[in-house]
């Protein structure tokens, strides 16, 4: 485990998988022309919430193709632990119970005449409980039950694909058994994960999923809309030659 004094910084994580991110993106795309930003906010409509790193570029179809990340390092190990959604755990346990009933047939027992009342109701809900209970002992560990803070927090940015990067130290004070479960469950909602080691390297752990904004593009969620939109504008004399422009506050 990494000492106290050699842990790192959010802001080094931050800014570590920025660049990271910007030599993905123009190798991946190769934009003619690159908007590159630590801490960029939405607009008040949207809650002033605050992006640890924001790209955007343009497209081949012709909109604004958008990236956002979000830094963790060991001080904000809280929102990276993984914990129980307990209400979608206990209903899915229930739904499960109750298909079992309704496959084994002893559901129909209720309606019967021929078996006592107390038979009719024991032996159904019986194994409606015995199953359900089975079930969610079974499945209480698994990550399709588990939500982090942190990923919460990446929906508040909208884009066309979402990261989140933490430092390999605050993996390291992770429960082992809940490691595996925080990679799955970034990767089951989409997110792209990177860690960052203590020698600046980056990892790719998971590759985030595309989305699709049906009209327009998620530039418009952020409050420098217009200066990202002049920026990347089309014929502007400072987008010639495939280079990656970086605007820094």
């Amino acid at each position: 485990m990494a000492k106290a004094d050699d842990r790192m910084i959010e802001r080094t994580v931050q800014e570590i998988a920025q660049k990271y991110l910007e030599k993905f993106y123009q190798k991946r795309s190769n934009p003619v022309k690159m908007y590159s930003q630590i801490e960029e906010r939405t607009k008040k409509i949207y809650g002033m919430k605050r992006a640890d790193g924001f790209l955007a570029y343009p497209s081949w179809f012709g909109r604004l193709y958008t990236v956002s990340m979000e830094a963790k390092s060991h001080k904000t190990l809280a929102a990276l632990k993984p914990y129980r959604v307990t209400k979608l755990w206990v209903l899915d346990a229930i739904w499960v119970g109750f298909l079992a009933t309704m496959l084994s047939g002893t559901l129909f027992l209720i309606w019967s005449p021929n078996y006592h009342i107390l038979l009719r109701l024991l032996l159904p809900f019986g194994i409606w409980a015995a199953v359900a209970i089975a079930w969610a002992m079974f499945r209480k560990d698994s990550y399709k039950y588990q939500e982090m803070d942190v990923i919460k927090q990446v929906f508040q940015y909208p884009a066309n694909e979402r990261w989140i990067s933490f430092s390999y130290d605050a993996l390291e004070m992770i429960d082992h058994s809940l490691r595996d479960n925080l990679f799955r469950i970034c990767a089951g909602r989409g997110i792209g994960v990177l860690l960052v080691n203590a020698n600046k390297d980056v990892h790719l752990v998971a590759k985030p999923k595309y989305n699709f904004k049906l009209k327009g593009d998620f530039v418009s969620y952020y409050l420098n809309e217009e200066e990202i939109r002049s920026f990347l504008k089309k014929g502007d004399t400072a987008s010639k030659g495939r280079t990656v422009n970086k605007i820094k506050k």
